[in-house]
């Protein structure tokens, strides 16, 4: 039994660590004690100290025990007075707690006001004013009042403070579609007059960009009025920023809009506008409506009249929309006899314009041939150099023009050879080719022993197969040495000695055997294993096999390479002694005084540690090495250690080893001993100590040390013994400067906020802690500016909250569960693991549609999903984590790079870029295929394939031009839906970027979001 009495009595007690530790006792015993009144009441005294750290020590303790205090108004009042107590720390924790407390207040309209009150007093300081307005989003959904919200919000737009100023108008657009119809005129209104006449130039950009997203939320009677409005707004204000926002939501605000043929011809009508951003915003919002509009014809008709308009833009982006108009046009062939007159056109660019659209909208002509014959023959009859270069990209797409017009003959001589014998294939079909072909085949395997490995290693599988075969056939096979030695005397060792001349012979193409073992396909590793096992019945020894395996760890291919060296420490295992013997070898090379030697040494320490027998004492191996003077035996020692510590047979002595490296100069080791420490807490005998270190380590000069001790402390937290004195660290650690650390301090405190769900005895308890740690992940991913690091814990535990206590949880368990994985795969597409993550996430995605099966109100079913979930973040925790620290480096050395690399590299960057977009953009049109986004997904991908520039200097306006015009198409056509918000988020960030190279990354990340995107059920025509 708890001494609810003597805990009692120190809370009056002259000495403040008493009553600072009575006030933690009080919350950690407070559900066991027999009077909780008497303990609220102890706790709200304490809540009023005259010392910080009781006061604060009691504000996490009532924090805790709220789900079960019996008067919780009064505990709100007194958190409300804490606002003002004169102490930074304290003020922020009455902040804290307010907010956090919200969603359990029975009368949330009353305590609504408390906090709008703070927001709007000019008394209340900056740290609370600032700090509710951050977080109203997490009360706007929990208040019944929607229209108050409303009210409240306009006020803070007016606050002497810019950044509360500044959020509210953020927020306006979460609030507006909850307004009661009869309403929603007015808060209209509203919205246009702050966008008018605020005086805060940032209030009116973001009441502008509001306008776009709560138009769909109109009545429908009031929308052709609205658009009007919108319009007049646009034309006569002065901001550019807000007419820049108006402009980029006309095509969402188009699609809400009913009488679409007038919008359509005011939006054409800005094309001709005075203004160059109106023109080019206009431009693209057409492009970004046309599959909206009903009349295809009169959609052609205007994008051709403005390919003849003054601005370039606009041209180019006419240009641009004709091949999308194209294919839904009904009679085709007249609008292609149409083109046809056009490439005879007065105008150079319309000549251009006009041969372009011949090559993208071909294929949609019915007939193809006629349609080729009319473009040969106007082309000889014109003399023309456009027609002929069309003609010319026809051909080499449609092959079947190469007989019937030899276009072949002429144009193609100057191509490579493997391009010409590519389309003499097509011509090729007689008996003369096939004779050909099959004296090919004569001539390859007549060499395939002397070099077939080097043709194989650059073909297709099927090719790789027959050299794995092929040379396994020219050694003796097993049926022979099993004869061979079944002989008996001279007969047997004559066999032997002619075995082992012939592999002395044959070694150069049985060790590249070796090589296609590691090849990606499982038949060709499969041939390779057999054939070298037959090559080489007797290895040589021990130092033959290093020899062959510091040849082996040249080769480029990394895949190629580790198979091979797993083969032949396999083979040598089972044939001729042990691995562990090699690995002694090693050690003892890596005190050579050769360079080389050790350089050596130290490449096959990785692929050599795997298949060592005895592994307890290869640990203290690595740790001297790591301490040893070689750069490179110490970087491929520490890069071991984490996954040696788990051999270990004396935890706590490697634990020390580790920490000890932490303070070394060479950050490579430092590094490898801090991975190794994190994942190594649950094995370390003394926890108690090892988090300390830990603590100790999150505050390193070394700002990767901090990091990472700072990431473990969240798994960690579940096997430390003294919980309250943990969670007390972690409250320090998310005022650290550093915003790496504070960001995973927030993540540690969503994990131990897990752990106290976990352990609730009712479902109060388990949904305050569930809350909590869902709002302690949302300020982790919340405290980088830079959204271009993944956060996957965030969103999960969100949507798993949401399932949970979701009235139809299984229909929103199916939808969740797909918006999660759409949501997050996108940022490991160029991940070397990405096929591992994406397993990863399918079981996340799994569990959040095994949460829509449970029962409600089952509580221990629901603990034990939670704990599954937090089970399968830990079990991928070493994948998340280096693909976070991929993206941190990369954002480090990114700035630094680009002005030190030449314009060369970077134009190369960039291509690679480029078709990394085309090829994701494809995958992602097939992966969509059936879907409401098979639209505008495969849209994308059509847009996309032309992309291209020659010279970087010279095409950066058509860089910046077509990326802008997919962002508005993007913008436009994706509907404004909550369930999309991330979406829009990441176009965002595209659009704010400045660099082009990274533009142009962020964008390819995007597309790969497009399938996920959630669509309207009804067609918008």
């Amino acid at each position: 039994m708890s001494d609810q009495p003597g805990i009692h009595d120190k809370t009056f007690s002259q000495v403040s660590d008493e009553r600072k530790k009575a006030a933690r006792q009080l919350g950690v015993l407070f559900e066991v004690f027999p009077e909780r009144k008497q303990a609220f009441e102890d706790l709200l005294r304490l809540s009023s100290d005259r010392d910080s750290e009781v006061r604060e020590e009691a504000i996490n303790s009532l924090e805790m025990v709220f789900p079960n205090v019996p008067d919780k108004e009064l505990a709100w009042e007194r958190f409300v007075n804490l606002t003002a107590y004169p102490s930074e720390r304290v003020m922020r924790r009455g902040v804290h707690v307010l907010i956090t407390v919200f969603p359990l207040m029975p009368d949330k309209t009353r305590v609504w006001k408390d906090l709008a009150g703070l927001v709007n007093s000019k008394s209340s300081m900056e740290d609370v004013s600032r700090g509710i307005a951050r977080r109203l989003p997490d009360v706007i959904r929990e208040l019944p009042n929607q229209e108050q919200a409303w009210k409240d919000l306009l006020e803070m737009t007016v606050s002497d403070d810019s950044y509360v100023r500044e959020k509210a108008a953020s927020f306006l657009s979460m609030v507006f579609p909850e307004m009661p119809g009869g309403r929603k005129n007015d808060s209209w209104d509203e919205l246009l007059k702050l966008t008018d006449e605020s005086t805060d130039s940032k209030v009116r950009e973001l009441a502008a960009k509001s306008i776009g997203e709560v138009f769909p939320s109109l009545p429908e009677a009031k929308r052709d009025e609205a658009w009007e409005e919108v319009l007049e707004l646009a034309g006569k204000t002065s901001d550019p920023a807000v007419q820049k926002e108006i402009l980029l939501a006309l095509p969402s605000v188009f699609s809400s809009v009913p009488d679409k043929k007038v919008a359509w011809s005011d939006l054409f009508r800005l094309t001709g506008d005075e203004s160059g951003p109106v023109r080019k915003q206009a431009a693209d919002a057409l492009v970004s409506i046309f599959p909206e509009m009903p009349d295809s014809i009169r959609v052609w008709a205007d994008f051709l009249r403005l390919t003849r308009a003054r601005d370039g833009y606009v041209r180019d982006t006419a240009a641009d929309a004709l091949s999308a108009v194209f294919p839904g046009l009904e009679d085709k062939d007249s609008v292609w006899k149409e083109i046809l007159e056009l490439t005879g056109d007065e105008d150079e660019y319309v000549r251009r314009t006009a041969a372009d659209t011949l090559s993208k909208v071909f294929p949609y002509v019915s007939d193809k041939n006629q349609a080729y014959s009319d473009l040969v023959q106007l082309a000889e009859k014109k003399d023309s150099y456009v027609l002929r270069r069309v003609i010319k990209t026809l051909a080499s797409v449609c092959p079947q023009f190469f007989d019937e017009y030899g276009i072949y003959e002429v144009e193609e001589r100057g191509n490579e050879e493997g391009e010409i014998e590519e389309k003499e294939g097509w011509k090729d079909k007689g008996e003369k080719g096939i004779k050909r072909t099959v004296e090919l085949e004569r001539e390859e395997e007549k060499s395939k022993p002397a070099g077939f490995y080097k043709l194989a290693s650059e073909k297709a599988a099927f090719v790789r197969r027959d050299a794995a075969h092929s040379l396994g056939a020219v050694f003796p096979g097993k049926g022979e040495e099993k004869r061979a030695k079944d002989e008996s005397g001279m007969r047997e060792r004559s066999a032997i000695e002619k075995e082992q001349a012939k592999e002395i012979e044959n070694k150069k193409p049985a060790f590249d055997l070796l090589k296609l073992t590691g090849d990606r396909d499982s038949y060709v590793r499969k041939d390779a294993a057999e054939s070298f096992a037959r090559a080489y019945p007797y290895l040589p020894d021990k130092k033959e096999v290093i020899e062959e395996l510091l040849s082996l760890i040249q080769d480029p291919d990394p895949q190629m390479r580790r198979g091979a060296i797993e083969s032949l420490l396999a083979l040598y295992s089972r044939k001729a002694g042990r691995a562990q013997d090699i690995w002694g070898e090693l050690l003892k090379m890596s005190g050579d005084r050769d360079t080389g030697v050790r350089k050596g040494a130290a490449g096959l320490l990785s692929h050599v540690f795997p298949a060592v027998e005895e592994k307890s004492g290869v640990f203290f191996d690595l740790v001297k090495l790591a301490e040893g003077q070689d750069v490179q035996l110490r970087k491929r020692a520490a890069e071991l250690l984490t996954v040696a510590f788990a051999y270990a047979d004396n935890k706590q002595r490697a634990w020390n080893d580790l920490l000890r490296l932490t303070s070394v100069e060479d950050r490579e080791v430092r590094k490898g001993a801090v991975i190794a420490l994190a994942s190594g807490f649950a094995a370390v005998p003394d926890k108690g100590r090892a988090w300390s270190d830990l603590i100790r380590l999150s505050t390193h000069s070394d700002s990767f040390v901090q990091r990472t001790a700072t990431r473990a402390l969240g798994s960690a937290f579940f096997y430390v013994p003294d919980k309250t004195q943990a969670w007390r660290d972690l409250q320090v650690l998310i005022d650290n400067p550093y915003v790496y650390v504070r960001r995973y301090a927030l993540r540690s405190l969503g994990k131990a906020s897990l752990w106290r769900s976990l352990r609730a005895e009712n479902e109060a308890a388990y949904l305050f802690g569930f809350k909590e740690a869902v709002k302690y992940f949302k300020e982790a991913a919340e405290t980088l500016v830079d959204t271009s690091i993944p956060e996957f814990h965030s969103p999960f535990y969100e949507l798993l909250l949401r399932i949970l206590f979701s009235e139809s949880p299984e229909r929103a368990a199916r939808f969740e569960s797909e918006r999660y994985f759409s949501k997050v795969t996108h940022e490991i597409r160029d991940l070397e693991e990405n096929q591992k993550l994406l397993e990863i996430l399918e079981e996340l995605a799994g569990l959040l549609r095994a949460a829509g099966n449970l029962a409600p109100g089952d509580l221990p079913a629901q603990k034990k999903l939670l704990e599954n979930c937090v089970e399968a973040f830990d079990r991928a925790s070493g994948l998340l984590e280096a693909m976070e620290e991929d993206f941190i480096l990369a954002q480090k050395s990114v700035k630094k790079e680009y002005p030190r690399i030449g314009k060369v590299v970077l134009e190369q960057k960039l291509k690679e870029t480029l078709s990394g977009i085309r090829y994701r953009a494809r995958t992602a049109c097939l992966q969509a295929k059936g879907t409401p986004t098979e639209k505008i997904t495969c849209t994308v991908s059509q847009r996309v394939r032309e992309w291209s520039f020659q010279d970087l200097d010279k095409d950066r306006k058509e860089l910046d031009r077509q990326l802008d015009s997919l962002l508005n198409i993007l913008r436009a056509q994706v509907p404004k839906l909550p369930e999309n918000q991330y979406f829009f988020e990441k176009l965002e960030d595209v659009r704010q970027e400045q660099d082009l190279l990274e533009r142009y990354r962020r964008v390819g990340r995007l597309i790969g979001l497009i399938p996920g995107v959630r669509m309207p059920k009804a067609s918008g025509r």
